[in-house]
């Protein structure tokens, strides 16, 4: 009679199935589908996972997962019938009635086991013994929550830092001069060169002007604007949080 892994071996190479192809598509690792296959099933961590397993693949592989699981519990159940029996301990024979001096002989025996046997236990009894932990600084948070703040702690915070809301990127074609105010402030003028891209940033209001409009793309705030205008022509710009304006 075929195993569970036999079967679904045999399942997979008619379908023409690799290992990798079943673990992409179950989501179970290669080393436990082979596991099952070759029936080592010491690999796999538990029966849950393992019945679990074996019915997932048998699913997969459209089979009768219910008929792949019977075959199982039956392959499990002859295991544990062909398993060997449990030999019992022999146990020591007592002395003959008849000899006194082996009557005491045992009975000193068994005293110094009883001794042995009730050190044992007392020995387990003291290790298993929980050591009592002091009392740690975090086992009482309301004390903590408590304690009202420093001064340093509630001075540290750092104010917000204003948020850049305008963006504006120039990409050259050609050599242009350039002047760029950021809300009130000159930041930037001068003439950059064919090739270069550069970015401002302003808070509400950025003002640019340039001197060949046709030499320049932008980029406002993420959006593609193209060119403002032609080859030779002077054109100035305020580009707002709500749009550009002349």
């Amino acid at each position: 009679m075929q195993t569970v892994g036999e079967i679904l071996r045999t399942e997979r190479l008619k379908r023409g199935l690799s290992i990798k192809n079943v673990e992409s598509a179950i989501s179970i690792r290669a080393l436990y589908l082979d596991a099952i296959e070759e029936g080592n099933y010491s690999i796999i961590p538990g029966e849950v996972y393992l019945k679990g397993f074996i019915r997932n693949y048998a699913t997969f592989l459209e089979l009768n997962s219910q008929q792949i699981m019977k075959v199982y519990r039956e392959s499990q159940e002859r295991n544990q019938a062909d398993s060997p029996a449990v030999t019992p301990v022999e146990t020591i024979p007592a002395p003959p009635a008849s000899s006194s001096g082996g009557i005491i002989k045992w009975f000193a025996i068994a005293i110094v086991v009883a001794g042995v046997v009730a050190g044992a236990v007392w020995w387990s009894s003291e290790s298993q013994t929980p050591v009592a932990q002091p009392p740690s600084a975090t086992s009482h948070p309301e004390t903590a929550s408590q304690q009202p703040a420093s001064p340093s702690q509630s001075q540290s915070a750092v104010p917000d830092q204003p948020t850049a809301n305008v963006s504006l990127t120039a990409i050259y074609h050609a050599q242009c001069w350039t002047k760029i105010v950021a809300d009130d402030k000159e930041i930037y003028e001068g003439i950059p060169k064919s090739g270069d891209s550069l970015t401002w940033e302003a808070t509400t209001k950025l003002i640019a002007k340039f001197g060949d409009a046709g030499a320049v793309e932008l980029v406002y705030n993420g959006r593609p604007m193209g060119k403002l205008g032609g080859n030779g022509d002077v054109v100035v710009k305020n580009f707002t949080v709500n749009g550009i304006t002349q």
